[in-house]
């Protein structure tokens, strides 16, 4: 056995206690005398001496020329000393709100509820058709390069294009206008005469006909209303998959019964698992299908909607073979000819370890040999990754770079800009997969340089095109971990929470006992991404029993109204804290009401931290009644802007903001 032989740690999660420790404590800190090796933990000389024959034996570990014994594990990164200190991690996607458009969501979304109810024989067009639509458009027009004029206008619209349906299916787009003059001619709105005709026009030009050349002037600024209406209408036209079918079986028969002249757009929406752009710059938009879909309606209208604008993107449909893997795969197999090696770059945190796993399955499959940087998914990850980590890496030893979802942080943007300028000058193709919104505004300057950017859903910050429907069913898992209320509730199953719990617990479980550098966080991340490639779901759901650990909140919270209050950290660790307060919210228990309504659904917790407090508030994710909390977020008294998604609020006040902000909240969720 020599060092260069691949070993996978596949089962490292399930070696006896012993062995575990023994082989992460050589891949954390390298070659050791092996009796130095079992004097440097905790176990019985006895014990650590057996283990460490075993692993021998078992060829995990080897013994080295000089007599020392070391770990074998394929190629890792030289150790690099890390800011290990594991901060409180938000686990939702972070986007960001401006105070107009939380005004216009405050007044859209009753209405966009009462559509979504009242269009029993369509697809869903509710709050998550347009939250998605929103996310899309925010996308396209960061391709774009739209202003920051542009990029306002285009998202209120995308806010309140389909509010028009609560009257009328067919002149649905026209009723959107007229409702958006109406209600600001009363002041329900907070536009402008100019901003509310431009809005108004891009709702009404969503569909049917439109001008694309058309420009406006509003506050000063040049509009260019036409290529914002035809990013709405491509973007519109991208929320075609499953997500919106949003209603349980036995609702669909009732369709198929009167209906039946509509069931080619319920099937055509169930033949799609999901979309995503591919940028090269060249934009690629990727529609995913179950096997290889013939004649969809819904791709069809999306093709249709695409040729009818100025865009020259192209549009592809992959589609997702079912198979499954029979066992651990070949993790870092030898590169074919001319591809060489990949390193592959994410922070550890559950919805990120799913998507190395993916990525690198396909990276291998390309021919990739791969090479894992992964690092804690703390507050200064970023800057540490992209000022420190990269730029010393030499990259002439590589072929490709894939970056997946760091934090964001535009502090480190321009050495971002420079690190990607330097691989790719070094003839490496590199790769940034990242569903943070704050960090699309870097998209122009990473394609200017010819950087390839994946953007989508949660779902798909995978690296690659090949899928399985056991990726796609890893993906929705991780997409899970981040609570997204943009993801259907609907069709979600009993073993898909068991597994995301499971994941969930085995992230937290190995981030208990921090690595110091990168090889050592390679070791706690391998056999994860192993045992997610392996498709071995039934793993993960045996962990799920002992989640409840991590969701259990210290001491119970106070009941104001419809408010869980918590004046300390809601859980005993703090990368959990979110899971504590969602859990102690579905303790109070649901509503008999249509939907899912919780008889307390919002839950706010804050506690110290050095001069400063941390401030935590959520809605449940599957509320589908109360406002989301991010709607009620105080902005106006002064207080930085909050993280999170629409059911999440992250922020750090001072002590004088908390008392504000908290006692503002309570009185919005109480309203």
């Amino acid at each position: 056995m020599t060092a260069s032989d691949n070993i996978s740690l596949f089962d490292l999660l399930d070696l006896p206690d012993p062995q575990r420790e023994l082989l992460l404590w050589l891949a954390r800190h390298g070659p050791a005398d092996a009796s130095n090796l079992v004097q440097s933990t905790s176990l019985d000389p006895a014990d650590a001496q057996q283990a460490l024959d075993a692993l021998i034996d078992q060829g995990r570990v080897q013994r080295l020329a000089d007599g020392r014994v070391d770990a074998i594990a394929g190629r890792v990164r030289s150790r690099t000393t890390l800011p290990a200190d594991l901060w409180h991690a938000l686990l939702s996607t972070d986007r960001h709100y401006s105070e107009q458009e939380i005004a216009t969501l405050r007044t859209a979304i009753p209405m966009l509820q009462l559509a979504r109810a009242h269009l029993v024989s369509f697809a869903d067009h509710g709050p998550g058709h347009v939250l998605r639509v929103k996310s899309f458009a925010g996308q396209l027009g960061c391709i774009v390069g739209l202003s920051d004029s542009e990029h306002g206008l285009l998202r209120l619209a995308a806010l309140f294009h389909d509010v028009g349906n609560i009257v009328d299916r067919k002149e649905h787009n026209v009723i959107s206008q007229q409702t958006v003059l109406r209600l600001t001619a009363q002041g329900a709105l907070p536009f402008t005469p100019q901003e509310a005709e431009v809005v108004g026009l891009l709702c009404r030009w969503h569909r049917r006909e439109y001008d694309p050349g058309r420009k406006d002037e509003v506050n000063g600024q040049t509009i260019r209303t036409g290529l914002l209406a035809s990013i709405l209408r491509v973007a519109d036209a991208m929320d075609l998959d499953h997500r919106r079918s949003d209603y349980p079986a036995r609702w669909f028969e009732v369709v198929r019964f009167f209906f039946p002249e509509s069931l080619h757009w319920w099937t055509s929406l169930e033949e799609v698992t999901g979309v995503r752009i591919r940028c090269t710059p060249a934009v690629d938009l990727q529609v995913f299908t179950r096997e290889d879909v013939k004649d969809n309606v819904l791709i069809g209208l999306l093709r249709n909607d695409l040729a009818g604008t100025p865009f020259p993107w192209a549009l592809r449909q992959i589609p997702v073979q079912e198979r499954r893997l029979d066992g651990p795969a070949q993790l870092e197999q030898a590169p074919q000819p001319g591809n060489g090696s990949a390193l592959l770059a994410f922070p550890f945190e559950p919805h990120s370890v799913v998507m190395a796993a993916l990525s690198r399955k396909n990276l291998a499959a390309a021919g990739y040999a791969v090479e894992l940087l992964c690092y804690p998914d703390t507050a200064g990850g970023p800057g540490w990754l992209w000022n420190q980590v990269l730029p010393g890496i030499p990259p002439q030893g590589y072929h490709r770079l894939v970056i997946i979802s760091d934090r964001p942080d535009l502090a480190v943007t321009p050495q971002l800009l420079r690190t990607v300028q330097n691989w790719q000058k070094a003839g490496v193709l590199v790769s940034v997969l990242n569903r943070h919104e704050a960090s699309w505004t870097r998209l122009p300057a990473l394609l200017q340089q010819g950087a390839e950017v994946i953007l989508g859903g949660d779902w798909a910050c995978f690296w690659g095109e090949p899928a399985s429907q056991a990726d796609v069913a890893w993906g929705r898992i991780a997409g899970l971990c981040t609570r997204d209320p943009n993801q259907s509730t609907v069709g979600l199953t009993d073993e898909e929470e068991a597994v995301t719990k499971g994941l969930l617990k085995t992230v937290y479980d190995a981030a208990g006992q921090p690595a110091t550098d990168t090889d050592g966080w390679a070791a706690l991340v391998r056999p994860i991404l192993d045992r997610i490639q392996a498709d071995d779901r039934a793993f993960f759901s045996e962990q799920a029993a002992g989640f409840a650990a991590y969701a259990t909140a210290v001491q119970p919270g106070r009941v104001k109204g419809r408010v869980l209050h918590f004046e300390a950290v809601p859980g005993r660790y703090p990368q959990s804290c979110y899971w504590a307060l969602e859990a102690a919210i579905e303790r109070q228990g649901r509503s008999l009401e249509r939907g899912i309504h919780f008889k307390v659904p919002y839950a706010i917790a804050t506690w110290g931290d050095a001069n400063m407090v941390e401030l935590l508030a959520i809605n449940h994710w599957r509320e589908e009644q109360a406002l989301p909390i991010r709607l009620l977020y105080p902005g106006e008294l002064g207080a930085p802007p909050p993280a999170g998604n629409e059911g999440t609020v992250q922020v750090r006040p001072s002590s004088a903001q908390a008392e504000r902000v908290v006692q503002a909240l309570l009185d919005a969720c109480n309203q």
